[in-house]
């Protein structure tokens, strides 16, 4: 596979990955504000609370949190220092760019393995509140986003290097 077919290969499965976490975090979100509209009707006018729905709610905003992680890594909102990239020579600023990349894999990667071992941790657990689920579900949601950040700051950084100057966001440049 040459270099440019590999590269438009990397920026499709870029593409393709964010349009379903994206649509993963945009049901999600609507999943939270149906059920917390739920059980505010369901309090204050049926006065016959929804006790499942506040618990219900924080797991999908866990989940869609650390989901988001990836999404924000790849539109360049996340927290990070892109000032020391951007004011070295080309040859320096890969450089720097690489070897962040590879501390930046390394802590989702550990954040990741240490996630699945929490969430294998509960799967004998279980909330009473929200239809008994085993709360390895809850907890997965650390090594799932742990997961996708890794795989998303690779892709970013990749697009990146690929670039004849370095950008910020990666995906200015391509739609």
């Amino acid at each position: 596979m040459s270099q440019s077919r590999f590269s438009r290969a990397v920026r499709l499965v870029d593409k393709w990955l964010a349009g379903i976490v994206s649509g993963l975090c945009v049901a999600l979100l609507g999943a939270i504000v149906v059920t917390i509209s739920a059980s505010v009707f369901s309090r204050f006018v049926v006065f016959h609370p929804l006790n499942f729905a506040d618990a219900l709610a924080k797991y999908f905003l866990q989940w869609m949190a650390f989901l988001g992680v990836g999404l924000a890594i790849r539109s360049g909102e996340h927290v990070l220092v892109d000032m020391l990239v951007v004011n070295f020579q080309q040859s320096a600023a890969r450089a720097l760019l690489i070897g962040i990349n590879v501390l930046v894999s390394v802590l989702f990667a550990t954040v990741a393995y240490y996630g699945t071992l929490n969430a294998l941790s509960g799967l004998n657990s279980h909330d009473p509140f929200v239809f008994g689920i085993s709360m390895a579900i809850p907890y997965f949601s650390v090594a799932a986003g742990a997961l996708y950040a890794l795989i998303q700051t690779n892709l970013t950084t990749w697009i990146r290097l690929q670039d004849s100057k370095l950008r910020f966001p990666p995906n200015e440049v391509t739609t």
